[in-house]
């Protein structure tokens, strides 16, 4: 009799939890008490019976359990609907509209006592809208005091070929004659970037980005697939802070390391190039005219902090003005101009005037690379003595490229200048850049606009280069290398999905016309050298870009420049560089 019990008290467990009302307890006694009677005397001896005393109560217990136990789910709906109450406060806020309210017959205080079956009247509590109000208070709060954070970034890969490589070494088949054919290079290459921007109040904005790359590389984030699958560095590519004074409208304060501020092509600054330091930029714009906006921006840019430098004369003194020089830091200041006109809706002019100045390029020593190898340039000076007179000795020092990345221990040397040097090893120029650039935007086919771009530059610090005659003495040849042009179209765009991009590029940049180790770096040497762009690009998806770009370049003084005479028959091919890019944005 017991097991039926237990059975029975089971059901009406059961039956209470899913009415969650006084009746389907008192339904779950009498079930109990009509399983008790199938067994023992009538209903009436039973119920006046001590025996059944003991299981009255233990229901009668079990019931106010149940009651309990309803009272708190009520509590918990309660909460919940609550909960709910504020996200739709916020929600109507955030949408400019009226909060949402629950039906009376839904509103938390009917649900709990429809719940624990204690009232059917429909009496209902409000929710408690000044705590709903502070909530939201609160919150907004906080978000404002966060800011809006976006992430952004992008993953490239890259399939690149060389072809028509050649070197400066005495030919196979004569040997009065220099250059030899090499074999076409092939390679995988990968970049991968990712930003963070965000707003700090309404005056100031950051960013951070962090990109691929070998760290001594400053004009690319490409990073080749080799050195048997090891990790590939992924390291801080942007990092700055911009003020945008609220009082002064068009003011705009930058610093840290970030993109170039001013208006540039690839013939003067390479585009993965990210500098560091300071800018200043003032924007005015004007409404009902087709003259719409001038700006003016300024820079200070430092590239090699160098330590502090002592220098002794032979006799031992100081020499205080050598000290100084070999202790003094190199930075690029520049301003420029820029105006956008816009005649029609259809036609955009851009003009820029900018004046770039690299102080202390006299200090660079540029290294020539022979695979993994560095040839650095060395002089030495041997004091005088009391039979000899004081001599110089210049030579090359060959060290393994590992141990040497760009700028390392201050000493100012760079293995990507293709400008003329001294006999010394030494920048022959300085650099002062004169850059003018002029750019039409036209609109009249909304899938295919076309955008052409003249840039035009001049060295105005080009200086002769100090070589060596038959007899060891200086010699000046004069230089006239202090020129460059640039010159693109492009028709079409990859904004959407389906569309295509095609693009022509013309270069002539003369040896000193531009510091090379800062312009583009995709063509085989950044000066003395001519050569033609060929781009082709389609959209597959909105964010997901499929290209093929191909670079002649051609050396129109032959293997060694304009400055150092080439035997007559050497070799002088041109060169084909072809890279087949996939880019997926997000």
């Amino acid at each position: 009799m017991q097991r039926k019990v237990s059975f029975c008290l089971l059901i009406g467990w059961i039956i209470v939890l899913i009415t969650g009302s006084e009746v389907a307890g008192q339904t779950a006694a009498k079930v109990e008490m009509g399983a008790i009677s199938k067994n023992g005397p009538d209903a009436e001896s039973v119920a006046s019976s001590k025996e059944t005393a003991q299981p009255n109560e233990r229901i009668n217990a079990l019931e106010e359990q149940v009651r309990q136990q309803a009272a708190q789910l009520g509590e918990i709906k309660k909460l919940l609907l609550e909960q709910q109450q504020t996200i739709k406060l916020l929600t109507g806020k955030l949408a400019g509209g009226r909060p949402l309210t629950e039906p009376a017959d839904l509103t938390a205080d009917a649900v709990g006592r429809r719940d624990l079956g204690l009232e059917t009247t429909g009496a209902r509590i409000e929710p408690k809208s000044s705590q709903i109000e502070e909530r939201l208070k609160t919150v907004e709060a906080r978000v404002a005091d966060i800011g809006s954070i976006k992430f952004s970034g992008d993953i490239r890969l890259r399939g690149e070929s060389f072809f028509g490589l050649t070197n400066s070494l005495p030919n196979g088949a004569n040997p009065a004659v220099l250059g030899n054919d090499l074999s076409a290079r092939h390679r995988m290459r990968m970049r991968a970037r990712l930003s963070l921007r965000g707003k700090i109040g309404e005056q100031f904005d950051w960013g951070l980005r962090f990109a691929t790359g070998s760290l001594s590389d400053n004009n690319s984030t490409n990073q080749t697939l080799t050195d048997f699958f090891t990790r590939k560095p992924f390291s801080l590519d942007q990092a700055f802070v911009i003020y945008k004074p609220r009082r002064m409208p068009g003011l705009r304060l930058e610093g840290g390391k970030f993109e170039p501020p001013w208006t540039f092509s690839e013939m003067t600054i390479d585009g993965d190039w990210m500098v560091e330091g300071f800018n200043e930029s003032y924007t005015r714009a004007f409404k009902n005219s087709a003259f719409k906006e001038i700006a003016f921006i300024a820079w200070q840019l430092p590239f090699l902090e160098r330590n502090s430098a002592f220098v002794r004369n032979s006799d031992g003194t100081v020499n205080t003005e050598q000290s100084r020089r070999n202790g003094r830091d190199l930075a690029l200041y520049g301003a420029q101009v820029r105006t956008r006109l816009e005649p029609t809706s259809k036609v955009t002019l851009n003009l820029s005037v900018a004046d770039l100045y690299f102080s202390g390029t006299q200090f660079i020593s540029p290294m020539q690379v022979f695979g993994s190898q560095l040839q650095l340039p060395v002089t030495i000076t041997i004091p005088a003595t009391a039979t000899t007179p004081a001599q110089t000795v210049t030579s090359q020092v060959l060290i393994p490229r590992e141990f040497l990345l760009t700028g390392n221990g201050n000493l100012g040397l760079s293995n990507a200048s293709n400008n003329a040097t001294n006999r010394d090893g030494r920048l022959a120029s300085g650099f002062n850049l004169v850059d003018v650039i002029g750019q039409l935007e036209l609109k009249h086919s909304e899938r295919f606009p076309v955008t052409l771009l003249l840039n035009f530059v001049i060295n105005t610090q080009t200086h002769d280069v100090v070589a060596t005659d038959s007899s060891g003495a200086d010699l000046l040849l004069k230089n006239n290398e202090n020129s460059g042009f640039w010159g693109e179209i492009q028709i079409g765009k990859t904004k959407k999905s389906g569309d295509l991009l095609f693009g022509y590029t013309f270069m002539r940049i003369e040896k000193d016309a531009v510091l090379t180790p800062f312009n583009f770096s995709d063509i085989t040497q950044q000066s003395d050298m001519r050569g033609h762009r060929f781009t082709m690009a389609y959209a597959a998806d909105q964010r997901v870009t499929l290209s093929l770009t191909g670079i002649i370049t051609q050396r129109p003084n032959g293997l060694f420049g304009p400055f150092v005479a080439t035997p007559p028959g050497s070799l002088n091919r041109a060169t084909t560089r072809l890279q087949f890019d996939t880019v997926i944005k997000f």
